[in-house]
């Protein structure tokens, strides 16, 4: 399994130090009436994974774009990191250069979190699917995508197949094509902090 989990699983018990307390969050916001997932949603805006859109709003029913999703999977993974520390990492992406989100996405780029769309292209700006989002954060959380074949005519399916059996889309109604909206991301995220994982091993007779 790699660090990933390993922080995860601070991140993870942080989370439970906070259900012992009153967290300020989700229920404050203008548009609280409209947050479905509030706890996941006080949780990741806690751990700064996630935060409002200004005017004290936090548009639940906003889509998620796949730079957007790389930033959130950044940091839940390393903290408040300084993303320029991964300005330097190489890729085969060219539609990233520039981009606001280009430390984050070449961060999960390094680890196997992302894939491009084919041709170098990435398409920061395009709305994340849930079965996107789902593959990125299986990856995330110790998942190999070359093991599990996340790529290919069938990788929708081989993530569907994981991403139900680590309970990433407990709580989560979600169709495969669907874009993620702030609100159902926020519930993934919190899924993965305790998501189960596969172990694998061998046996010889």
């Amino acid at each position: 399994m790699r660090n990933l989990k390993k922080i995860l699983s601070l991140a993870l018990a942080l989370v439970m130090v906070m259900s012992l307390l009153t967290v300020a969050g989700a229920k404050d916001f203008n548009d609280a009436a409209d947050i479905e997932h509030t706890e996941a949603v006080e949780v990741m805006s806690a751990l700064g994974v996630i935060s409002g859109m200004g005017n004290n709003t936090f548009d639940p029913k906003g889509n998620v774009t796949r730079a957007e999703m790389a930033k959130m999977i950044t940091l839940i993974s390393l903290g408040n990191v300084e993303p320029n520390a991964f300005l330097g990492t190489t890729t085969n992406l060219t539609d990233i250069n520039g981009h606001w989100a280009e430390a984050y996405i070449k961060y999960c780029y390094s680890q196997g979190i992302i894939a491009g769309r084919g041709n170098g292209i990435f398409a920061p700006d395009a709305n994340v699917t849930a079965t996107e989002a789902a593959r990125m954060l299986l990856v995330a959380i110790g998942y190999n995508a070359d093991v599990q074949v996340y790529t290919g005519s069938q990788w929708s399916i081989n993530v569907t197949r994981d991403a139900q059996i680590s309970k990433l889309y407990d709580d989560v109604s979600v169709t495969s094509t669907e874009v993620l909206n702030r609100d159902k991301a926020a519930q993934m995220m919190y899924n993965a902090l305790n998501a189960k994982t596969i172990v694998k091993s061998s046996q010889v007779d």
